[in-house]
């Protein structure tokens, strides 16, 4: 009897795994941990805070004026307050969307990408070889998958929402604590919140001048509180992570023309699992002002992630093109 219940017992296991694991390829969820766009954030993030206020001694060359460096406010108004406005919309070619090692979900789809962001310089102030200015940014990004079936699931919006105050040194360093919050949402369901997160974070960054080409580099370090309601019978937080990154970049202009190529490097350890992960980023921009207000860009992206699970690991390719509208007050 003893071995009849054995046996019995391997076998309704076997068959519970089954239907668990055909459950999850017939429903493939997104990985709400891998951030879709980290490379691109940090380049609009860049992109939009535009030359601090130190550049009032004109100090701060003119190709800072770009989508990469050190982050750096609009230029101060007698006033004391900047906005910018941008918008931007891509298409790319992805061949992993659901960022996984292998199976049938890992084939290729298409994205486009649409984001609105808003940034508010609150004042810029001299505190006497640093400047200091808080900015507040608003976005919104939608991501819509073409091109396979598979992933009209993956479809979502982006709710982000963040606060930094830069301290800006004339040697180049730069130093910028600040607390974001990001949640995505599900416009098939009234965009009902799929998953959140609010992460303070500590960067320090260091921008180099070998004119006309620009160089910077930036370790920061942060922890990730998250809320993923879509996920039954585990904890809500189950994604809380410490990650700690290094971010490096050139800027290369040739007349109308700048190419950007970037790299990150982040170390993720999540707090609820026995789990760490290392990912790497490589993202290589060409980019064309037709105006300051309006560029066109080609952009090519490899991410991988190395974990100590197995399963969680994964390579993809990302290449596309996009457009930026800017405006500034």
């Amino acid at each position: 009897m003893k071995n009849i219940a054995h046996h019995l017992s391997i076998f309704l296991t076997a068959i519970l795994f089954t239907h668990l694991a055909f459950s999850q390829s017939a429903t493939p969820e997104r990985n709400y941990d891998i951030r879709p766009n980290v490379i691109d954030e940090y380049r609009q993030r860049n992109a939009s805070a535009l030359r601090s206020s130190s550049a009032q001694s004109n100090n701060v060359p003119k190709s800072l004026d770009s989508d990469l460096g050190i982050q750096r406010p609009v230029e101060a108004k007698d006033k004391g307050f900047g906005y910018h406005l941008g918008f931007e919309t891509k298409i790319y070619h992805t061949n992993n969307p659901a960022s996984v090692d292998g199976g049938p979900y890992k084939t290729s789809a298409g994205i486009w990408e649409n984001s609105l962001r808003n940034n508010f310089l609150l004042g810029a102030y001299d505190l006497g070889g640093a400047s200091f200015s808080p900015i507040f940014s608003l976005s919104y990004t939608k991501f819509t998958h073409f091109g396979d079936d598979l992933f009209d699931t993956f479809d979502f919006d982006s709710l982000g929402l963040s606060f930094a105050g830069i301290f800006q040194f004339s040697n180049g360093w730069s130093l910028r604590p600040s607390l974001a919050f990001n949640a995505d949402l599900n416009p098939r369901e009234g965009l009902e919140r799929q998953y959140s997160q609010f992460a303070p974070n500590l960067a320090i960054g260091k921008s180099f001048s070998m004119d006309p080409v620009q160089a910077f580099l930036e370790w920061s370090l942060g922890y990730n509180f998250t809320d993923t309601a879509y996920t039954a019978g585990t904890a809500d937080d189950l994604m809380n992570r410490f990650e700690t990154s290094l971010v490096g970049g050139l800027i290369v202009p040739f007349g109308n023309f700048e190419f950007s190529p970037m790299v990150r490097f982040a170390l993720v350890d999540y707090s609820k699992v026995d789990r760490t992960d290392f990912m790497t980023s490589l993202s290589l921009q060409l980019q064309y002002a037709f105006a300051e207000w309006f560029k066109v860009k080609l952009q090519a992206n490899l991410s991988a992630r190395n974990s100590d699970v197995d399963i969680m690991d994964f390579t993809k390719i990302d290449t596309g093109v996009g457009a930026s509208l800017d405006a500034r007050f």
